[in-house]
């Protein structure tokens, strides 16, 4: 009897013993199974609750024009943004936003009544007023830090610049283009995050990646400036339906000014059409007009199908070809070549073409460019349109020697004009110098490319003569500059119906154009001006174009310290030459002549004559920049002010 309750204790400790070492088994089985064969996988879970990875991002680099003058930058800003449901009051809330914000009281409270649960308010905003939203502590509304795209100029080349979008990404234009190289590689960065998500510490410490780039362009920012300043008030006055403006360097290829008016401004993209972002300087097609003859006619002289002394009998304005016919504004008889373009005959420059030939004539329209892209990288470019001379009519050939029947883009047209300025050579536009990286190193993206020899140097220097003609006593009067030879070319072409319109020419709708180079002989600069549509009677490009060439290229050459051939105030620069070493003042009657200024200072040029002033900016290593002509009697930077590289030198016939 005393042995059951022992072996019943015994049976107990050993159930005990056995279920606790069952237990410690299936807890050594489990801890295995989570230690050792789940680990990896355990590991990533606890990994993904409390290790965050997160993109961040460079500031984009910014755009340069050539002089590294800022065109694009990045700065801060915030994006403002609502949780509705705590938002008590939209109404009153709306007004407190839209005294900072420059927003509709009704626009606001329309998002904030928004039955989402988040809404974005706006972004970006300024950092200043984001900030100032901040501080006003309503309940649902934030702000958060963010970067914005900033444009200094505004609407300054802003088709070219394009923009990038609320997350500085490039959308349009040169943005665009180049957005991979601007906004660089994103850093991916590893945080440890505790239970409330706040960050703890940075797990990742080697964060090196690409960094962003800057792009230096070849455009000039205060030649940009003006050629739009121009370009705005030719269209406003003349009611016109638009208007263009290309500069380049003949001999590089490098854009100097592509300007466009109407303009947008690409710090408010969003308020305008997509339509207005459009660089059609280098998207749209137009007939040239007689712009076009100088190519025709080179082309002519190449293959010797005419010669300078050759005569042209015009038909007195009236010439009739296989049942059409062709007219110019005034009956001419008997014109020699040069007087053909200089009048800018179209019956002559028809029979030009008819020597010539419809092959000959294609082969070296697509010499010249005409029918391909140029090559400038720039999205949406066109070719522009050459039919193939085998489906010429009869008149089609006579046509085009007159620039009708063949469609080009501006950037076509100066692309092959710099072709006669530099001696016969198609070069590449190009508008993208270099990119430069944050530790100071630069990438060259483009530079000089020669496509293709076009004319001979004998026939170029014969082209450029011509052209000096058109200016100096043909329709390009209105394109001359004081002290410097020009060579250019006018053009008035009507503009072809669509076809659904029935084909033909508008009798009312004109394109008046005027493209050209200056000095004739040593060609810094060519530029074409298109304006498109002017409301006036007689509407001609040596009218309405010419004239915007005039000041704008003046300006360019006077910035580019190209000294002019003469005054009209001083007979200039042979003067100026003779005397740059000589110390005795020069000899012009009246001249005053200032104290020498103080080292490192911008003297006081006012009331010296123009050469005098130009002498001494010279002398100090500053360009001088002409407005108007005569007497000095205004300049910025002011007397007395540090050497800036370059003074601005007002002018009146006027001495004061």
């Amino acid at each position: 009897m005393r042995d059951g309750p022992e072996k019943s204790h015994r049976l107990r400790i050993i159930f005990i013993l056995v279920t606790f070492y069952l237990g410690l088994g299936v807890v050594s089985l489990r801890t295995y199974q989570l230690q050792v064969l789940k680990a990896a996988q355990l590991k990533s879970i606890a990994q993904h609750q409390y290790l965050k990875k997160t993109a961040l991002r460079y500031p984009r680099g910014v755009i340069y024009d050539r002089n590294l003058e800022e065109l694009a930058v990045t700065k801060k800003s915030y994006s403002l943004y609502a949780y509705t449901k705590k938002v008590k009051d939209p109404r009153q809330v709306s007004k407190r936003l839209a005294r900072l914000l420059e927003m509709s009281p009704q626009a606001i409270e329309k998002i904030l009544k928004d039955p989402e649960p988040f809404v974005w308010i706006a972004r970006p905003v300024s950092e200043e007023q984001g900030e100032a939203v901040l501080s006003l502590e309503i309940p649902g509304i934030g702000a958060q830090p963010d970067e914005s795209r900033y444009y200094p100029g505004g609407g300054l080349a802003g088709q070219v610049l394009g923009f990038a979008g609320v997350d500085c990404q490039g959308l349009e234009g040169v943005e665009q283009v180049y957005d991979k190289q601007l906004k660089g590689k994103p850093v991916f960065l590893t945080m440890e995050k505790d239970a409330r998500d706040e960050i703890r510490m940075f797990v990742d410490e080697d964060i090196q990646a690409d960094r962003p780039a800057s792009l230096a362009l070849t455009l000039d920012q205060a030649l940009q400036h003006l050629a739009e300043q121009k370009l705005k008030e030719t269209v406003t006055k003349w009611n016109a339906r638009r208007g263009c403006l290309i500069a380049i360097e003949p001999d590089s290829g490098a854009i100097l000014a592509m300007a466009l008016y109407p303009a947008f401004n690409p710090n408010y993209f969003y308020a305008y059409q997509a339509s207005d972002w459009r660089n059609w300087a280098l998207v749209d097609i137009y007939e040239p007009g007689s712009t076009f003859k100088v190519f025709v006619m080179a082309s002519a002289l190449e293959e010797r199908k005419v010669s300078l002394d050759d005569k042209i009998n015009c038909e007195n304005g009236s010439y009739v070809v296989a049942g059409d016919t062709i007219n110019d504004m005034k009956g001419y008889g008997e014109l020699t070549v040069p007087q053909v373009l200089s009048y800018s005959s179209n019956i002559g420059m028809a029979k030009v073409a008819e020597k010539l030939g419809p092959a000959l004539l294609y082969q070296h329209l697509l010499e010249f460019g005409f029918g391909s892209k140029t090559g400038i990288g720039f999205p949406g470019e066109r070719s522009g349109y050459v039919r193939p001379y085998k489906k010429w009519y009869p008149i089609t050939l006579r046509t085009i020697g007159f620039g009708q029947g063949v469609s080009v883009t501006p950037i076509q047209m100066v692309a092959a004009l710099s072709s006669i300025a530099n001696g016969g050579e198609l070069v590449q536009p190009y508008l993208a110098e270099k990119l430069i990286y944050p530790d100071g190193t630069e990438r060259v993206l483009q530079r000089r490319t020669v496509n293709a020899r076009v004319l001979s140097p004998a026939i170029a220097r014969e082209m450029t003569e011509l052209m000096v003609g058109v200016v100096n006593s043909g329709t390009g009067r209105n394109a001359q500059i004081p002290g410097y030879q020009v060579a250019g070319k006018t053009g008035t072409a009507q503009k072809p119906r669509r076809m659904e319109e029935g084909g033909g020419y508008y009798p009312d709708k004109w394109v008046c154009s005027f493209m050209g180079f200056a000095p004739a002989d040593r060609p810094k600069i060519a530029m074409i001006v298109i304006i498109d549509e002017p409301q006036a009677d007689l509407a001609t490009g040596g009218m309405i174009a010419a004239p915007v060439f005039q000041e704008v290229t003046k300006y360019a050459l006077t910035t580019l310290g190209e000294l002019p051939e003469a005054s009209p105030s001083s007979g200039l620069k042979t003067a100026l030459i003779n005397n740059l070493s000589n110390p005795q003042p020069m000899s012009w009657e009246n001249t005053r002549i200032n104290p020498s200024p103080e080292p490192g200072k911008i003297p006081d040029l006012q009331g010296m004559a123009l050469a005098d002033a130009m002498k001494m900016a010279f002398q100090l290593g500053q360009n001088p920049v002409m407005e108007g002509s005569g007497w000095v009697v205004g300049q910025d930077p002011a007397p007395g002010d540090p050497l800036s590289g370059r003074v601005t030198l007002k002018l009146s016939q006027e001495r004061q």
